[in-house]
């Protein structure tokens, strides 16, 4: 059956469910998904009866990981000719050279955006498409296939005998309009005699179509034997096609450039910790900042974190090298604000001895993290406005401008929105620095992420003794209280906890170290927590929702496949259901 007239299968291999997920959500409505979560599964289903028309895989999983899966595939000679596109959060260059070198067609960074998955796919799909569509060509374009090449012209000394589709693409012509023409009239005289004779690698040259469009061409001839006579095969490669590939290859290294997120730090992005929906929205947008140097505006409340983003998209931009510059603008005096920023000259007021750098000085080629930048007062708005819009400043006492050059990411907990709508924030400024937005979200709106961060943090302080077990009673009651003072909150609760072994939260009664939940050991560790309170919040959403399974996989934002499959996992039965 042709691959246009049904539905084509994607398989997807990976071992993080968030991603298969992701694909699902965005590619059963145009195409037939499978999934495997681990790689020889997958190799079990591209081995079955129908094969898979493309497969998505994971590079980094266990037991076996996606290069060798691919090589397994390409081994296979019912599976050689399935297109693979890798998806990985490893951005070397020498990971991508492994991939293609074990038979990979392309190569996915995650996080990845919908639309770029969209398009690759439908690139590919396309692409396995037209390969199976020449492989079925009539039997006088199977010396052609043979040959391998792209724009292929059958002639005899240049005379025109037949041609594939490609070629009279790149001439812009119906093929009957070629032939029995002359090839040699299409080309310039330095092309000509590439096209009569063989040649050890292809001649790099142009055509002009009938059209007057200069189109970069690979040219290569072989000499084959063709309907009992000897005739001459050229192949002709459109290179305008590689151009684009490499410019989008390259636009596409840039932003490659700013995922390191290696097998260990699966659950988090650089120093940002939490696997939740929303921070896995936020590493989104903390990528896109660190591949531009375009204003950044961090919102959210107190305590959520809002510098070390700013420092994790500083990490990761082209401005690494040089300094970042954290500056609390609610402690600039209004009378300071130009020495601060601007810095001042020797003699320009008394007691000024020496030339000292200001702000922009010191992040100059770097980057400027303006932390509470709503607390500037309307003077001192205009003043940092000036040196955005022109791009020049001027030292306090000094008469020549300097130039600033300084990406500027801001952090603030109140709605500059609203400070703009009362006139206590200027407009113009609002938009200069408000070009990627990004909202933290609290921590009560990504509870999930609570056994994470707690254990990282009790990883990252030095304890007074032996290093103490969070029990399953504090991970639950850490699961149920509010924090308003968010992560910072939970990080001083935690090294109160490394120094006193024991945890106190407003409204709630003290634990100990020493009291452990009878679920958990401490050989449990992190993986035995998330698994205990996974099960109880499922439990719990599936009581709230009267066991209705389709409002609990909403309330635990979560697709109704993963809660049923979640619920054959811990055995979770409605009781009147159990015998």
């Amino acid at each position: 059956m042709a691959l246009k007239d049904r539905k084509i299968r994607i398989l997807a291999i990976d071992d993080e469910e968030v991603y298969l997920h992701a694909i699902v959500g965005l590619l059963s409505e145009r195409y037939k998904i499978i999934i495997a979560l681990n790689g020889r599964e997958g190799l079990k289903i591209a081995r079955s009866d129908p094969a898979p028309d493309l497969v998505l895989l994971d590079v980094l999983m266990p037991d076996m990981g996606g290069f060798e899966v691919c090589r397994q595939l390409k081994k296979d000679r019912h599976t050689k000719d399935i297109p693979v596109v890798f998806l990985s959060a490893l951005e070397e260059v020498e990971n991508k050279t492994k991939g293609f070198q074990a038979g990979g067609v392309d190569y996915i960074t995650k996080p990845f955006q919908g639309e770029e998955v969209l398009a690759r796919v439908k690139t590919h799909i396309e692409n396995r498409y037209l390969h199976l569509k020449l492989a079925r060509e009539n039997v006088r374009f199977k010396t052609l296939a043979e040959a391998s090449f792209e724009g292929i012209i059958i002639h005899d000394q240049g005379i025109i005998i037949d041609v594939n589709n490609e070629a009279s693409r790149v001439f812009n012509c119906m093929p009957d309009e070629l032939l029995g023409q002359n090839l040699l009239e299409r080309f310039p005289v330095e092309c000509q005699r590439a096209i009569l004779d063989e040649g050890d690698r292809p001649y790099e040259g142009e055509i002009v179509t009938r059209q007057g469009d200069t189109i970069p061409v690979e040219i290569r001839t072989k000499n084959l034997d063709f309907a009992e006579s000897s005739v001459s095969v050229t192949a002709i490669r459109d290179m305008s096609i590689q151009k684009t590939i490499e410019n989008e290859k390259a636009a596409l290294q840039n932003e490659n450039r700013v995922l390191k997120v290696s097998l260990e730090e699966r659950y988090k992005f650089g120093n940002i910790v939490g696997r939740s929906p929303a921070m896995k929205k936020v590493y989104a947008l903390v990528s896109q900042a660190a591949s531009s140097d375009f204003h950044v505006i961090i919102t959210g409340e107190s305590g959520t974190g809002k510098e070390l983003v700013a420092r994790t998209i500083y990490e990761l931009s082209r401005r690494k090298k040089e300094a970042f510059v954290a500056v609390n603008c609610s402690a600039i005096p209004e009378s300071l604000f130009e020495r601060e920023f601007f810095g001042h000259q020797k003699g320009s007021f008394t007691g000024a001895d020496r030339e000292q750098p200001g702000f922009f000085d010191e992040a100059h080629k770097g980057t400027l993290f303006l932390d509470e930048v709503g607390e500037l007062k309307p003077t001192m708005q205009v003043k940092l406005l000036r040196v955005l819009e022109n791009g020049e400043y001027f030292p306090v006492g000094g008469t020549k401008p300097k130039t600033a050059d300084a990406r500027i990411i801001s952090a603030t907990n109140q709605d500059l929105s609203a400070m703009v709508h009362k006139g206590t924030f200027r407009e113009d400024l609002f938009y200069r620095i408000h070009v990627i937005d990004i909202e933290l979200p609290p921590l009560r709106e990504r509870k999930e992420d609570i056994p994470l961060l707690a254990e990282s943090f009790l990883s990252r302080f030095p304890s007074t003794g032996k290093k103490p077990h969070l029990s399953g009673k504090i991970l639950d009651t850490f699961l149920h209280y509010g924090w308003p003072g968010n992560v910072r909150e939970l990080q001083n609760t935690i090294q109160r906890f490394l120094a006193t072994n024991q945890i106190t939260l407003p409204g709630r009664r003290s634990f100990y170290a020493v009291e452990e939940d009878e679920a958990l050991s401490h050989a449990d560790g992190l993986n035995g927590a998330l698994e205990v309170m996974e099960r109880k919040l499922i439990q719990e959403s599936l009581n709230k929702s009267m066991w209705n399974r389709s409002q609990a996989a909403e309330r635990l934002k979560i697709s109704r496949w993963t809660l049923q499959r979640k619920m054959q996992k811990y055995d979770l039965v409605k009781k009147e259901d159990q015998l």
